[in-house]
């Protein structure tokens, strides 16, 4: 496991020298990052150090409603509003060509930090840090925006801290940096791999009052935290504040100094978070409504437009993306002025990025990566950008890229349902995006009672026996299928097994992935 210098990301040094001038001559430096979990946590970072530097710092975080994503002219004149001559955007800036002219015309610098992909050519700022740059030579390219961050800090602190102090310094922000790696869905490989789990360690003994009452409303007051519950249970609490209220309700949080703040907002994270699951669970209805037998059967990519808040049609996309095994694009109109926004999610065998980039001649703006992307068109435009993208998809997309596998790692015996095979992979952890827990396999389990839990019915509770022991399994989202099975049917099921911190005293769980009856 490997640690690169900071010194081998490109423009890294012209980074440093800017900001250490910065700081040293009291300039005010405004960071300018955005609205989901990485982009938080990444602001959280660069405000953490310029405040253990005693720099002048202060921050923009984009409200999705209204400013859409990353830096844009507006975001630049009102960084000059507060006195910049400095701005640093972090988990952006990649593609920011407007905001970047603006910023050179008014002379002020602009540093990006960023890791989402380049366009076609890079835009003019004083230095842009991002190993996914096409001249950058950084041996590991899939650090999140919050870990790209870090990575400058690690490289700033030399110059303001003794080692000693450095190390814990450093250490001390990983309690931010696995927030925004995990939630942001990169491998935990490589550098990322020491980032979650050193970060893990941090954030289950944080200091961070923010942090602490939000693992509480998260259900994680008494038990660690690890990836899934950074990943379920605490980043979607982070992540809804910029879906439906501002992303600055989530970046206080964080760097609230009072237990009393913390908790406050805690609760109204928690309370948004109820009120984002309703939303979704409606609009997943209405955008299912939207897609027909004709159009699964003729197009390999669904296209669906509605008056969904903005803060949802990711979330939609995801779910229409899993359910059909095809890459999705959901639309609103919620912005007004006659521009839709999309979110599209895609599958492995299909990068959307390249996908909506293809149709870049209907878009007023467009970014992303492989497998999420997000742009925003004309309503005008619709129509023709709709029909390019589902016969580039069509062009793109086999039969087989659309069929969903499981790849079962090994068969169980029912005498290994127990914590004892928790303890054995305890070593493998941490879990997560290239390094997933191992998925079982058991057949011939006995149903033994099934019902629908959660609001709405959403989930599925089953008691299984194989062999005389006992076992509950849960499957997230797919409470339907209780209609579906019956007590003293027999099922094969594929999992993953987790300790049921529900029922205590070591029992165990299986997270359910798949089942099917045997004949």
């Amino acid at each position: 496991e490997v640690m690169h210098d900071p010194a081998n990301l490109c423009d890294m040094d012209n980074a440093v020298e800017r900001i250490v001038q910065a700081i040293r001559q009291r300039e005010k430096i405004v960071v300018f990052g955005d609205y989901d979990v990485d982009g938080v946590s990444s602001t959280a970072v660069m405000l953490d150090f310029l405040d253990a530097v005693g720099a002048d710092g202060a921050y923009i975080l984009p409200d999705r409603h209204v400013d859409g994503y990353g830096l844009k002219p507006p975001g630049v004149e009102r960084a000059i509003g507060l006195g910049a001559s400095l701005i640093i955007t972090v988990d952006n800036g990649i593609s920011a060509f407007d905001a970047l002219d603006v910023a050179r015309q008014r002379g002020v610098d602009v540093v990006v930090v960023d890791h989402h992909q380049q366009l076609d050519h890079l835009p003019d700022a004083l230095a842009i840090v991002n190993p996914n740059r096409r001249d950058c030579t950084y041996p590991f390219k899939e650090l999140a925006g919050v870990g790209v961050t870090f990575k400058l800090v690690q490289a700033l602190s030399t110059e303001f801290f003794s080692p000693e102090e450095r190390r814990r310094y450093l250490n001390s922000l990983l309690d931010l940096v696995v927030l925004g790696t995990v939630a942001d869905v990169m491998p935990v490989l490589g550098e990322n791999r020491v980032f979650v789990q050193r970060g893990l360690q941090i954030l289950n003994n944080t200091p961070r009052p923010g942090l602490q009452q939000l693992k509480a409303v998260s259900g994680y007051a008494e038990k660690p935290v690890k990836t899934t519950g950074v990943g379920f249970h605490i980043g979607p609490r982070i992540n809804v504040a910029g879906r439906l209220e501002k992303p600055d309700i989530a970046l206080e949080l964080i760097r609230a100094k009072s237990d009393g703040q913390a908790a406050q907002l805690a609760d109204e994270l928690n309370r948004l978070n109820a009120r984002r699951q309703a939303l979704q669970r409606e609009g997943m209805d209405e955008a299912e409504a939207l897609v027909s037998r004709e159009d699964l059967a003729r197009d390999q990519i669904v296209v669906v437009l509605g008056e969904w808040k903005l803060g949802i049609v990711g979330l939609l996309a995801g779910k229409l993306c899993e359910k059909h095994m095809r890459p999705a694009v959901v639309c609103s109109d919620d912005a007004g002025g006659g521009l839709y926004v999309g979110s599209p999610r895609s599958i492995p065998a299909y990068d959307i990025s390249r996908g909506i980039g293809a149709c870049a001649e209907h878009l007023v703006a467009y970014g992303g990566h492989p497998a999420a992307a997000g742009f925003s068109l004309n309503a005008a435009s619709f129509e023709a950008f709709r029909m390019q993208l589902i016969e580039h998809a069509n062009d793109h997309i086999q039969e087989e890229d659309m069929q969903a596998e499981l790849d079962i790692d090994i068969e169980l015996s029912p005498g290994d349902l127990d914590i004892a095979t928790i303890e054995r992979l305890a070593a493998l952890e941490p879990f997560g995006n290239g390094n997933e827990a191992p998925l079982f396999a058991m057949r011939g389990c006995k149903v033994l009672s099934r019902r629908r839990i959660g609001k709405g019915g959403t989930h599925l509770k089953v008691e299984l026996e194989a062999e005389g022991r006992h076992c509950n399994g849960l499957w997230w989202n797919q409470g339907d299928v209780a209609d579906k099975i019956h007590p003293g049917q027999r099922v094969s099921a594929a999992f993953v097994l987790e300790e049921d911190t529900y029922a205590g005293g070591g029992a165990v769980q299986m997270v359910i992935k798949d089942m099917y009856l045997e004949r």
